[in-house]
């Protein structure tokens, strides 16, 4: 299937919870195992464990794999069960197209009330010395911590096939990634640290971060400099795939840092 048909499909569905409102079968999330299949409107349309607080799809989008397969990677949203201002639940999902079905690579599950995923992203990156790999980054951001992430990273690779088998199937290994900030702590100066979290900009172009390095000081803090750099991808010897600072730059801090 094509991948636009099946992200119009997702859209058609999700506009104003149309399509998933009179959805009587699936499976909730949490009984959801990886590996399982599951139809085109049961990964739209997540059913929900409380009729009052209906999953809601925030993002969907389709990527081709090395193999010329599918994927289709979903984020949902729900109203928090405190209340509905309150900050909502969200869970992200990995699938690859299986013949009329998609199979289940990974559920993410975001910290109740305390996290929440952003738009999935795909890319091609280079791994020093050989060709590209192809990494899926599902995002994690905390609320009200001013831009504090986690990186959730992985990679499509062959799975066996049996003599059974006649359809060409993938498997996910997690990316090991290593932030930034955490490879620069060593060069951090007394009382130095970093207070707003980093930003990571992961593309086709090249693996890229800046974060500022703030320091406390009676009972204060202010901004003292500005880093920026590239990460590198590489295997790791025991296998699987690891990302770490490769270059990094320090500045002083501009004002159009902040813009």
């Amino acid at each position: 299937m094509n991948p636009k048909i099946i992200l119009c499909l997702a859209l058609v569905l999700s506009g104003g919870l149309s399509g998933c409102s009179g959805m009587r079968h699936g499976t909730s999330v949490a009984s959801r195992r990886e590996g399982e299949r599951f139809s085109n409107q049961e990964a739209v349309c997540l059913k929900s464990d409380d009729s009052s607080r209906p999953w809601r799809l925030k993002w969907a989008t389709t990527e081709r794999t090395w193999n010329n397969g599918e994927l289709f990677l979903t984020v949902h949203e729900r109203d928090s069960e405190i209340s509905p201002d309150y900050d909502p639940e969200s869970t992200a999902a990995i699938y690859a197209k299986v013949g009329s079905k998609l199979r289940l690579l990974k559920r993410l599950e975001a910290t109740e009330h305390v996290s929440y995923f952003l738009k999935p992203t795909v890319i091609w990156a280079a791994v020093r010395g050989e060709d590209r790999e192809q990494l899926i980054r599902i995002t994690e951001a905390y609320y009200g911590t001013g831009g504090f992430t986690e990186e959730h990273i992985f990679t499509s690779v062959a799975m066996p096939v049996s003599d059974l088998k006649f359809e060409p199937e993938v498997k996910l290994e997690e990316v090991e990634f290593i932030p930034a900030w955490e490879s620069f702590k060593e060069h951090f100066g007394q009382d130095e640290c970093l207070w707003k979290g980093e930003s990571s900009t992961l593309t086709d172009a090249g693996l890229f971060f800046n974060f500022i390095v703030w320091k406390y000081e009676n009972k204060t803090h202010y901004a003292v400099g500005k880093v920026t750099g590239t990460y590198k991808l590489e295997r790791k010897p025991a296998g699987g795939l690891k990302i770490s600072m490769d270059t990094f730059k320090r500045e002083p801090v501009k004002d159009e840092d902040w813009h």
